[in-house]
């Protein structure tokens, strides 16, 4: 990879942003804020939430896991940066973490 300079000194690249870090970024996002609606109406319900708030659930885990696969695909990409990937691959993984940890609590203590 060649890099440009001019006069001032800045460097020029070929680099783009990863499209594919931005979707795997945005993801997680919808996982997390997901997860915050699912515990706000679930403590509103004092634990007595719906089908639905458990299958949305369900899907916001599903979500984070799909985001934390698309996301370590963006980083392998060559010539783009690597901001939107570390992003999402750090949120989607704690994402993913925190879901698995409170179906596991979950089923321990009922």
């Amino acid at each position: 990879m060649r890099k440009k300079r001019n006069k001032r000194g800045y460097k020029f690249t070929e680099k783009t942003q990863s499209k594919r870090g931005m979707l795997a970024l945005a993801l997680a996002l919808i996982s997390v804020i997901i997860f915050f609606a699912v515990v706000i109406e679930s403590y509103r319900k004092r634990g007595e939430g719906s089908m639905y708030l458990g299958s949305a659930g369900v899907t916001s885990m599903l979500l984070s896991l799909v985001a934390f696969g698309v996301a370590l695909v963006s980083l392998r990409e060559e010539n783009s940066f690597k901001l939107f990937p570390y992003l999402a691959t750090t949120m989607s993984f704690f994402s993913a973490c925190i879901w698995v940890a409170l179906y596991v609590t979950g089923f321990i203590l009922s």
